[in-house]
């Protein structure tokens, strides 16, 4: 549980510098004659870029953490279910003399080796499933993350922004640039 509060924490300081990173953009003093372009302190985003590239490791050093534990986990219930059929062994075999109480014990014996497999089977599934779901809300969130960050790089670059068509925006229909007179207002 520690691990995922500091994962938490670790990602809440990565979307506040992202946050930062929008506002410095967003507040930045446009470029005159040129819409949409605007003039930002270098210095402060390749510093912010920087504060960025030191937190992912350790996201990725957390999520190796929790597939270790996941492991750790699978390895103690298999430990535990080869104790548990060891044990049932040895009562099988203190009680053979007796044959019906013999028979009892070798069935509680397969009992138990059942419900030790069953229950390391579900713990190796559960933990697999968790791993999964963290690392792949981790490779999503990292995704996410890496297409803003090469986004503010072109945008820094003075490179246009290439972005999907669903969310490049439509030019305003002509009558709407009109104000009704006959001719347009500027956009500058």
């Amino acid at each position: 549980m520690l691990g995922l509060t500091n994962m938490r924490e670790d990602m809440e300081y990565i979307s506040g510098v992202l946050d930062d990173m929008e506002a410095i953009v967003e507040d930045a003093s446009g470029v005159p004659m040129r819409k949409g372009r605007a003039m930002v302190d270098r210095a402060d985003l390749l510093t912010m870029l920087d504060e960025l590239r030191g937190a992912l490791p350790r996201e990725l050093s957390e999520a190796e953490a929790i597939r270790r534990e996941c492991a750790a986990v699978v390895a103690a219930a298999e430990e535990e279910a080869r104790r548990i059929v060891e044990n049932a062994h040895e009562r099988a075999e203190a009680k053979v003399l007796d044959t019906e109480l013999y028979r009892r014990s070798q069935r509680r014996a397969a009992e138990g080796v059942e419900r030790a497999e069953r229950y390391a089977r579900e713990i190796r599934g559960g933990s697999e499933v968790y791993q999964n779901r963290v690392l792949g809300q981790l490779e999503s969130w990292f995704q996410d993350s890496l297409i803003s960050v090469g986004e503010s790089r072109q945008e820094l670059g003075s490179s246009p922004v290439r972005r999907s068509p669903s969310t490049a925006t439509e030019p305003p229909p002509p009558e709407a640039e009109e104000n009704g007179q006959g001719w347009r207002a500027s956009s500058a």
